[in-house]
Protein backbone atom coordinates (compact mmCIF):
# COMPACT_ATOMS: atom_id res chain seq x y z
CA UNK A 1 0.00 0.00 0.00
CA UNK A 2 1.39 3.37 -0.97
CA UNK A 3 -0.93 5.67 0.96
CA UNK A 4 -2.76 4.83 4.21
CA UNK A 5 -5.22 7.30 5.70
CA UNK A 6 -6.03 6.74 9.38
CA UNK A 7 -8.99 8.59 10.91
CA UNK A 8 -8.16 10.69 13.98
CA UNK A 9 -10.91 11.69 16.39
CA UNK A 10 -11.94 11.72 20.03
CA UNK A 11 -10.29 13.39 23.00
CA UNK A 12 -6.61 13.33 23.86
CA UNK A 13 -6.64 9.80 25.30
CA UNK A 14 -8.34 8.33 22.23
CA UNK A 15 -6.11 10.32 19.89
CA UNK A 16 -3.04 8.86 21.58
CA UNK A 17 -4.25 5.31 21.00
CA UNK A 18 -4.92 6.07 17.33
CA UNK A 19 -1.46 7.62 17.04
CA UNK A 20 0.08 4.57 18.73
CA UNK A 21 -1.68 2.41 16.14
CA UNK A 22 -0.34 4.67 13.37
CA UNK A 23 3.14 4.11 14.79
CA UNK A 24 2.44 0.35 14.86
CA UNK A 25 1.33 0.37 11.22
CA UNK A 26 4.51 2.16 10.24
CA UNK A 27 6.63 -0.40 12.09
CA UNK A 28 4.73 -3.39 10.65
CA UNK A 29 4.05 -2.23 7.09
CA UNK A 30 6.91 0.20 6.52
CA UNK A 31 4.45 2.93 5.48
CA UNK A 32 3.82 6.09 7.48
CA UNK A 33 0.03 6.70 7.68
CA UNK A 34 -1.56 10.07 7.02
CA UNK A 35 -3.84 11.26 9.82
CA UNK A 36 -7.26 12.20 8.49
CA UNK A 37 -9.33 14.77 10.38
CA UNK A 38 -12.50 12.89 9.48
CA UNK A 39 -14.79 14.49 12.06
CA UNK A 40 -13.40 17.93 11.14
CA UNK A 41 -12.50 18.88 14.70
CA UNK A 42 -10.82 22.20 15.27
CA UNK A 43 -7.33 22.68 16.66
CA UNK A 44 -7.21 22.38 20.46
CA UNK A 45 -6.49 25.45 22.56
CA UNK A 46 -3.66 23.96 24.62
CA UNK A 47 -3.78 26.92 27.03
CA UNK A 48 -7.45 26.36 27.94
CA UNK A 49 -8.27 25.28 31.49
CA UNK A 50 -11.52 23.69 30.29
CA UNK A 51 -10.95 19.97 30.90
CA UNK A 52 -14.06 18.99 28.96
CA UNK A 53 -12.69 20.22 25.62
CA UNK A 54 -12.33 17.42 23.08
CA UNK A 55 -10.66 19.24 20.22
CA UNK A 56 -7.75 18.09 18.07
CA UNK A 57 -4.19 18.11 19.41
CA UNK A 58 -2.56 18.76 16.04
CA UNK A 59 0.73 19.85 17.67
CA UNK A 60 1.09 16.33 19.03
CA UNK A 61 0.42 14.81 15.61
CA UNK A 62 3.12 16.99 14.05
CA UNK A 63 5.58 16.33 16.88
CA UNK A 64 5.26 12.57 16.39
CA UNK A 65 6.10 13.02 12.71
CA UNK A 66 2.75 12.24 11.08
CA UNK A 67 1.29 14.26 8.24
CA UNK A 68 -2.08 15.78 9.06
CA UNK A 69 -4.82 16.03 6.42
CA UNK A 70 -7.19 18.75 7.59
CA UNK A 71 -10.75 19.28 6.41
CA UNK A 72 -9.97 22.46 4.47
CA UNK A 73 -7.28 20.86 2.32
CA UNK A 74 -7.63 19.87 -1.34
CA UNK A 75 -6.50 16.34 -0.45
CA UNK A 76 -9.31 15.97 2.07
CA UNK A 77 -11.91 17.14 -0.47
CA UNK A 78 -10.63 14.67 -3.06
CA UNK A 79 -10.78 11.83 -0.54
CA UNK A 80 -14.39 12.66 0.28
CA UNK A 81 -15.26 12.88 -3.41
CA UNK A 82 -13.86 9.42 -4.13
CA UNK A 83 -14.78 7.92 -0.76
CA UNK A 84 -16.98 5.20 -2.29
CA UNK A 85 -14.02 3.89 -4.27
CA UNK A 86 -11.46 3.77 -1.44
CA UNK A 87 -11.03 0.57 0.55
CA UNK A 88 -12.14 1.19 4.13
CA UNK A 89 -10.87 -1.00 6.98
CA UNK A 90 -12.90 -0.48 10.14
CA UNK A 91 -12.52 -1.76 13.68
CA UNK A 92 -15.46 -3.92 14.73
CA UNK A 93 -18.00 -2.14 16.99
CA UNK A 94 -17.04 -2.13 20.70
CA UNK A 95 -13.86 -4.17 20.07
CA UNK A 96 -11.51 -1.28 20.78
CA UNK A 97 -9.30 -3.32 23.10
CA UNK A 98 -8.91 -6.33 20.80
CA UNK A 99 -5.46 -6.74 19.26
CA UNK A 100 -5.61 -7.49 15.55
CA UNK A 101 -3.31 -10.36 14.63
CA UNK A 102 -3.68 -9.50 10.93
CA UNK A 103 -2.53 -5.89 11.48
CA UNK A 104 -5.49 -4.33 9.65
CA UNK A 105 -9.10 -4.45 10.88
CA UNK A 106 -11.78 -6.11 8.71
CA UNK A 107 -12.57 -4.59 5.33
CA UNK A 108 -15.85 -2.78 5.77
CA UNK A 109 -16.96 -2.85 2.15
CA UNK A 110 -15.73 -4.04 -1.22
CA UNK A 111 -16.75 -1.56 -3.93
CA UNK A 112 -16.99 -2.69 -7.54
CA UNK A 113 -13.76 -0.84 -8.30
CA UNK A 114 -11.30 0.86 -5.99
CA UNK A 115 -8.50 3.34 -6.30
CA UNK A 116 -5.18 1.46 -6.38
CA UNK A 117 -2.60 1.79 -3.59
CA UNK A 118 -4.92 3.78 -1.32
CA UNK A 119 -6.93 2.79 1.75
CA UNK A 120 -8.37 4.35 4.86
CA UNK A 121 -8.66 2.88 8.36
CA UNK A 122 -10.88 3.86 11.29
CA UNK A 123 -11.10 2.70 14.89
CA UNK A 124 -9.84 3.41 18.42
CA UNK A 125 -7.28 0.58 18.78
CA UNK A 126 -7.02 0.66 22.58
CA UNK A 127 -4.80 -2.41 23.00
CA UNK A 128 -1.52 -2.10 24.85
CA UNK A 129 0.06 -4.31 22.16
CA UNK A 130 0.18 -1.35 19.77
CA UNK A 131 2.04 0.91 22.21
CA UNK A 132 5.82 0.69 21.88
CA UNK A 133 8.32 1.81 24.51
CA UNK A 134 9.70 4.36 22.06
CA UNK A 135 6.24 5.81 21.43
CA UNK A 136 5.65 6.23 25.16
CA UNK A 137 9.03 7.93 25.48
CA UNK A 138 8.26 10.40 22.68
CA UNK A 139 4.85 11.28 24.15
CA UNK A 140 6.50 11.88 27.53
CA UNK A 141 9.03 14.17 25.89
CA UNK A 142 6.24 16.11 24.16
CA UNK A 143 4.47 16.62 27.49
CA UNK A 144 7.70 17.83 29.10
CA UNK A 145 8.16 20.37 26.31
CA UNK A 146 4.58 21.68 26.35
CA UNK A 147 3.43 21.42 29.96
CA UNK A 148 6.28 22.23 32.32
CA UNK A 149 6.44 25.98 31.80
CA UNK A 150 3.52 26.72 34.14
CA UNK A 151 4.49 27.57 37.73
CA UNK A 152 1.49 25.68 39.12
CA UNK A 153 2.37 22.50 37.23
CA UNK A 154 5.93 22.64 38.58
CA UNK A 155 4.61 23.31 42.09
CA UNK A 156 2.40 20.22 42.01
CA UNK A 157 5.23 18.13 40.54
CA UNK A 158 7.58 19.15 43.34
CA UNK A 159 5.10 17.80 45.91
CA UNK A 160 4.89 14.26 44.51
CA UNK A 161 6.69 11.46 46.37
CA UNK A 162 7.13 7.82 45.25
CA UNK A 163 4.70 6.59 47.92
CA UNK A 164 1.90 8.90 46.70
CA UNK A 165 -0.95 7.57 44.53
CA UNK A 166 -2.72 9.25 41.61
CA UNK A 167 -6.42 8.62 41.05
CA UNK A 168 -8.58 9.93 38.22
CA UNK A 169 -12.37 10.31 38.41
CA UNK A 170 -13.87 11.02 35.00
CA UNK A 171 -17.34 12.50 34.77
CA UNK A 172 -18.27 15.14 32.15
CA UNK A 173 -19.13 13.35 28.90
CA UNK A 174 -19.15 9.95 30.64
CA UNK A 175 -22.40 10.91 32.38
CA UNK A 176 -24.02 11.50 28.99
CA UNK A 177 -22.49 8.36 27.43
CA UNK A 178 -23.73 5.83 30.01
CA UNK A 179 -26.33 4.54 27.54
CA UNK A 180 -23.50 3.51 25.19
CA UNK A 181 -21.88 1.16 27.72
CA UNK A 182 -19.66 3.64 29.56
CA UNK A 183 -19.57 3.00 33.31
CA UNK A 184 -19.19 5.54 36.10
CA UNK A 185 -16.81 4.26 38.78
CA UNK A 186 -17.41 5.58 42.28
CA UNK A 187 -15.76 5.48 45.69
CA UNK A 188 -16.06 1.68 46.01
CA UNK A 189 -13.71 1.06 43.09
CA UNK A 190 -11.10 3.51 44.35
CA UNK A 191 -11.36 2.24 47.94
CA UNK A 192 -10.64 -1.32 46.75
CA UNK A 193 -7.78 -0.17 44.55
CA UNK A 194 -6.19 1.91 47.29
CA UNK A 195 -6.50 -0.98 49.74
CA UNK A 196 -4.63 -3.14 47.24
CA UNK A 197 -1.93 -0.50 46.89
CA UNK A 198 -1.66 -0.19 50.69
CA UNK A 199 -1.07 -3.95 51.02
CA UNK A 200 2.06 -3.57 48.90
CA UNK A 201 3.38 -0.35 50.44
CA UNK A 202 2.03 2.35 52.79
CA UNK A 203 0.31 5.18 50.95
CA UNK A 204 1.43 8.78 51.28
CA UNK A 205 -1.04 11.24 49.79
CA UNK A 206 -3.74 10.74 47.17
CA UNK A 207 -3.54 13.17 44.25
CA UNK A 208 -7.02 13.46 42.73
CA UNK A 209 -7.50 14.32 39.05
CA UNK A 210 -10.95 14.99 37.57
CA UNK A 211 -12.73 16.88 34.82
CA UNK A 212 -15.55 17.84 37.22
CA UNK A 213 -14.72 18.14 40.93
CA UNK A 214 -18.22 19.38 41.78
CA UNK A 215 -19.70 16.10 40.52
CA UNK A 216 -17.49 13.91 42.73
CA UNK A 217 -18.04 15.62 46.09
CA UNK A 218 -19.57 12.50 47.68
CA UNK A 219 -16.68 10.28 46.52
CA UNK A 220 -14.13 12.77 47.81
CA UNK A 221 -15.86 12.89 51.21
CA UNK A 222 -15.70 9.12 51.57
CA UNK A 223 -12.06 8.89 50.50
CA UNK A 224 -11.04 11.76 52.78
CA UNK A 225 -12.09 9.67 55.80
CA UNK A 226 -9.03 7.44 55.31
CA UNK A 227 -6.56 9.35 53.13
CA UNK A 228 -4.99 12.77 52.76
CA UNK A 229 -6.23 14.15 49.46
CA UNK A 230 -4.60 16.68 47.16
CA UNK A 231 -7.05 18.01 44.56
CA UNK A 232 -5.23 18.85 41.35
CA UNK A 233 -6.94 21.97 39.99
CA UNK A 234 -6.09 24.90 37.76
CA UNK A 235 -4.14 23.03 35.07
CA UNK A 236 -4.75 22.52 31.37
CA UNK A 237 -5.45 18.99 30.05
CA UNK A 238 -1.85 18.70 28.80
CA UNK A 239 -0.52 19.81 32.18
CA UNK A 240 -2.80 17.29 33.90
CA UNK A 241 -1.43 14.52 31.69
CA UNK A 242 2.15 15.63 32.28
CA UNK A 243 1.59 15.58 36.03
CA UNK A 244 0.05 12.11 35.81
CA UNK A 245 3.32 10.84 34.31
CA UNK A 246 5.12 11.89 37.50
CA UNK A 247 3.69 9.08 39.64
CA UNK A 248 4.74 5.51 40.33
CA UNK A 249 1.39 4.35 41.76
CA UNK A 250 -2.11 4.69 40.32
CA UNK A 251 -5.72 3.67 40.84
CA UNK A 252 -7.56 4.38 37.59
CA UNK A 253 -10.96 3.59 36.09
CA UNK A 254 -12.04 3.72 32.44
CA UNK A 255 -10.66 7.01 31.14
CA UNK A 256 -8.09 6.49 28.39
CA UNK A 257 -6.68 9.91 29.31
CA UNK A 258 -5.55 8.61 32.70
CA UNK A 259 -4.26 5.31 31.25
CA UNK A 260 -1.79 7.32 29.18
CA UNK A 261 -0.52 9.01 32.32
CA UNK A 262 0.48 5.59 33.66
CA UNK A 263 1.73 4.31 30.29
CA UNK A 264 4.06 7.32 29.96
CA UNK A 265 5.12 7.43 33.61
CA UNK A 266 8.71 8.48 34.22
CA UNK A 267 9.01 5.23 36.20
CA UNK A 268 8.49 3.19 33.04
CA UNK A 269 7.44 -0.41 33.60
CA UNK A 270 8.09 -0.13 37.35
CA UNK A 271 4.68 1.50 37.85
CA UNK A 272 2.06 -0.05 40.14
CA UNK A 273 -1.34 0.41 38.52
CA UNK A 274 -4.81 -0.80 39.53
CA UNK A 275 -7.62 -0.71 36.94
CA UNK A 276 -11.05 -2.34 36.51
CA UNK A 277 -11.27 -5.80 34.93
CA UNK A 278 -14.11 -4.55 32.75
CA UNK A 279 -13.68 -0.86 31.91
CA UNK A 280 -16.77 -1.04 29.66
CA UNK A 281 -20.06 -2.85 30.15
CA UNK A 282 -19.41 -4.71 26.90
CA UNK A 283 -16.26 -6.83 27.08
CA UNK A 284 -14.58 -9.64 25.17
CA UNK A 285 -12.14 -12.38 26.23
CA UNK A 286 -9.63 -11.00 23.72
CA UNK A 287 -9.59 -7.51 25.27
CA UNK A 288 -6.06 -6.31 25.95
CA UNK A 289 -6.50 -2.76 27.18
CA UNK A 290 -3.89 -3.10 29.92
CA UNK A 291 -0.36 -4.49 30.23
CA UNK A 292 -0.38 -7.80 32.17
CA UNK A 293 1.61 -6.21 35.01
CA UNK A 294 -1.30 -3.90 35.89
CA UNK A 295 -3.56 -5.16 38.68
CA UNK A 296 -7.22 -5.60 37.75
CA UNK A 297 -10.15 -5.57 40.17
Amino acid sequence: MKRIYLSIYGGLGNQLYILAYADYLQRMLGTRPYLLNELQRTKADTSSLDRTRRDLFSELIAYLGFQFVDADSREFRLLKKWERHIKHYQEEPNKHGVYLQNILPPLQENPRWTLPLVCRISGYFQSYHYVSTDFRRRVGKFLNLHATSADLAREYASMIQPEDVAIHLRRGDFVVLQHTGVQLFGAEHYTKGLALQAQQQPIGRIFVFSDDFEAIGEELGLLANNYQLVLVKGLTPLQDLFLLTSFRRYVLANSTFSWWGALCSKYGDAVKVVVPKKPLLISYPEDSYFPPSWGQI
